[in-house]
């Protein structure tokens, strides 16, 4: 079974509503039968009240029951509780909840000729059963609209669109913090925009974003984002469209939030959607909009296997077959020591032929001497073969692409999706290989790139379809996504996925995520330099963040490259590290060099204690292969994401609230993991509950409250809830 896809229009760039039609496009066309007031009455305009007598409408279908007014405040209520009030003077927004509690109070603005302009007066235009449509009046004396209609139970939308919008640069809100808000969400990546932070991790980020300026503009690699984030008071906001913005959550205005965003183009404003409700709540009616994930295929939560490159060297034989050195090794260490076949079996660039082993989508035979024997042979095995693909085209195939017409602007590689024929074209190169010989065993695609620089993303760059670079550059990774999506629904339909590194919103209804080029060393490392920076354990630290911020952002299928993208040098990381990729939905083995517990970059090379944690928590995930099927499931049906951080499920409990070293997964299994090496115990935060320890049995805590618990290097605290049928599952896989 499959999820529809996010709901963009053939640009890409708008969100539809649950009935297929264009948000932004219907609620202008309402602004424009409204008739608003032109300027020859504006003076009529400045004198209209705010406020209607209470007016319920007897149409069962309408989503507005009445507007209440009062002096110079006005409520919209809807058919399901929720409701909008304007404030006149100052004016201001509050979309309150079915208790009538305000969850969200902000003050919308224009900022033109570089100057912020603010709405200082309003008044109801057009109200009935499906749209509220405002006249009004800004700081500079100039005429806009503002509108007004709630597409699903939980759900406000609102278009804020000039009357003149010349010299309109930019729009944005003024949102208030309480003193105790959390806002979460926005990124995965732990500290705004900074790269460096990836190369050379630090300490720093949890899963709240006060106190931080998050720019809205795609930075490789950690490069998940969404203009969507949630907050503890009650709600969630997403932005419509695919601009540029930032966020400035409460560094200029402790007491604010300040949501600046690039025009839209079409709207000359711009639109955003208000979801109220808890987290799972919000998330639900945010992936209605968006797209919700397709159900992967069983093996997608099995352990993965990869490696940033298979090196050339003397084929081997193994089971008839002649392999990669590399390759043969694996299977023969795995043969030896009865582990359970990867799910997928994954190989990275340079895999094919030509120009940096991605020319042509044909396997290297110098590398893979026998690529339908070792193919079939890994099938066989149960392990499903994925590739390595990106947005470029070099090579044979760059050539073709050039005299086509087909790339991009400003770039010597990068295919305009925002063509159709070069969208076309890209799908018809994928689906003739997954019907080749050897591409008919590939089951998957590892989806790179997408977010680099050799995609033009200036305002000057322009598309295929009329587009400039600033609209494309957070839109293009989910242009490609579509495309690939596309390709495995119909060459693939019952084995095949795909995962991506880069983002935004809609990436959730496509494809699974990664959290790209994750470290464990200092510095940038390269194929050709050997890895020599300073071990760190902050990139497994990151990763306890990145994973929960994925699930605010809806990602469901997520996973991290386990040991780090840069080869390892610290034996108690990389045992870390592979206990929290047990307890992740995919438990990911990726990255430069050798991660295999035999051939080690650290001493002992061969190292007995290592093979037996990487046994013994592949062996648990293994176990967890149904339970995570189940959560996807729910995923598809709910939006519901399996890792689900504390405050999802607690959120009035003041532990729960910044917990980002600890999550549920599911909600049977409370996951407290080690990062810090050296470090033996740790303090758990226990909810509500009785938590039983899933390595002792006879050990039941009961919440909530805090302990230090101990865990060695071979222990990750796991704990489950008392009576799950989870536990016995894992228990029977351990030893």
């Amino acid at each position: 079974m499959s999820a529809p896809g996010p709901r963009f229009d053939s640009r890409g760039s708008r969100i539809r509503s649950q009935n297929g039609r264009r948000v932004g496009a219907v609620l202008l066309a309402l602004v424009l039968v409204a008739g608003a007031c032109s300027s020859d009455d504006a003076d009529e305009a400045d004198t209209r009240p705010t406020g209607l007598p209470s007016t319920p409408l007897d149409d069962p279908a309408a989503q507005f029951r009445a507007a209440e007014g009062r002096g110079d405040r006005l409520t919209l209520r809807t058919r399901h509780g929720l409701a909008v009030r304007f404030d006149g003077d100052p004016f201001a927004m509050a979309v309150l909840d079915v208790d009538g509690r305000v969850v969200q109070e902000t003050r919308p603005y224009l900022v033109r000729d570089g100057e912020r302009i603010t709405i200082t007066g309003a008044h109801l235009d057009r109200y009935d059963g499906a749209a509220a449509v405002l006249g009004v009046r800004f700081s500079d004396g100039s005429r806009g609209v503002l509108t007004l209609s709630p597409p699903t139970t939980a759900t406000a939308g609102f278009v804020l669109d000039p009357r003149d919008d010349r010299d309109v640069t930019a729009w944005g809100q003024q949102i208030v913090l309480r003193p105790d808000e959390r806002i979460y969400g926005l990124t995965e990546r732990i500290v705004g925009d900074l790269i460096d932070s990836e190369v050379e991790p630090i300490e720093a980020g949890t899963l709240d974003r006060r106190g931080e300026i998050v720019p809205m503009s795609i930075v490789p690699t950690i490069s998940a984002y969404a203009p969507f984030h949630q907050s503890s008071a009650g709600y969630g906001m997403l932005v419509d469209g695919t601009m540029e913005g930032t966020y400035d959550i409460g560094v200029t205005d402790p007491d604010g939030l300040d949501v600046a965003f690039a025009v839209d183009p079409e709207t000359g404003g711009g639109s955003w959607h208000v979801f109220v409700g808890d987290h799972p709540t919000v998330l639900a009616e945010y992936t209605a909009l968006t797209g919700r994930a397709p159900v992967p295929p069983d093996y997608l939560f099995r352990h993965w296997r990869g490696r940033d490159e298979f090196p050339v060297g003397e084929p081997v034989e193994y089971d008839g077959v002649l392999l990669n050195p590399a390759v043969a090794d694996e299977l023969r260490h795995y043969d030896e020591l009865g582990l359970p076949p990867p799910g997928v079996f994954h190989l990275d660039r340079p895999w094919g032929t030509g120009l940096e082993g991605y020319g042509r989508l044909q396997f290297d035979t110098e590398r893979f001497p026998d690529p339908d024997g070792m193919l079939q042979l890994l099938q066989d095995r149960g392990s499903h073969p994925w590739v390595w693909i990106s947005n470029w085209a070099i090579g044979a195939r760059g050539r073709e692409a050039r005299r086509l017409g087909y790339l991009g602007p400003d770039t010597d590689r990068a295919i305009d999706f925002t063509n159709p024929e070069a969208a076309a074209w890209y799908r018809e190169d994928l689906t003739d290989f997954l019907a080749s010989p050897e591409g008919s065993l590939v089951d998957g695609f590892f989806i790179d790139r997408g977010d680099e620089p050799d995609v033009a993303s200036d305002p000057d760059d322009e598309y295929a379809d009329g587009r400039t670079g600033a609209e494309l550059h957070n839109a293009y990774p989910v242009l490609m996504q579509a495309n690939v999506r596309r390709v495995i629904d119909e060459a693939r339909p019952e084995d095949g996925y795909a995962i991506a590194r880069a983002a935004y919103t809609g990436t959730q209804g496509l494809v699974a995520t990664w959290g790209g080029d994750t470290h464990s060393r200092d510095g940038f490392q390269i194929p050709e330099v050997p890895a020599t920076g300073a071990s760190t354990d902050l990139g497994l630290r990151s990763v306890l963040v990145s994973i929960q911020r994925a699930a605010f952002l809806g990602l469901p299928f997520w996973g991290s490259d386990i040991g780090g993208y840069s080869e390892f040098a610290d034996r108690e990381v990389y045992a870390r590290w592979i206990q929290v990729g047990a307890l992740s939905p995919l438990m990911r083995f990726h990255g430069k060099g050798s991660d295999l517990p035999w051939d080690m970059p650290t001493q002992p090379s061969d190292d007995a204690e290592m093979t037996e944690v990487y046994g013994t928590y592949i062996r648990l995930h293994e176990a967890l292969v149904p339970y995570l099927v189940d959560l996807a499931r729910e995923a598809h049906d709910t939006g519901l994401t399996p890792v689900r951080p504390l405050a999802f499920r607690w959120p009035d409990h003041a532990e729960a609230g910044d917990a980002w070293d600890e999550w549920l997964l599911g909600d049977d299994l409370l996951v407290a993991p080690v990062w810090r090496s050296g470090d033996r115990a740790r303090q758990v935060w226990f909810p509500p509950g009785r938590w039983v320890d899933v390595w002792d049995p006879e050990t039941v805590i009961e919440g909530p409250t805090t302990r230090r618990v101990r865990a060695p290097l071979d222990t990750l605290p796991l704990y489950a809830i008392e009576g799950a049928a989870v536990l016995d599952a894992i228990r029977g896989a351990l030893p």
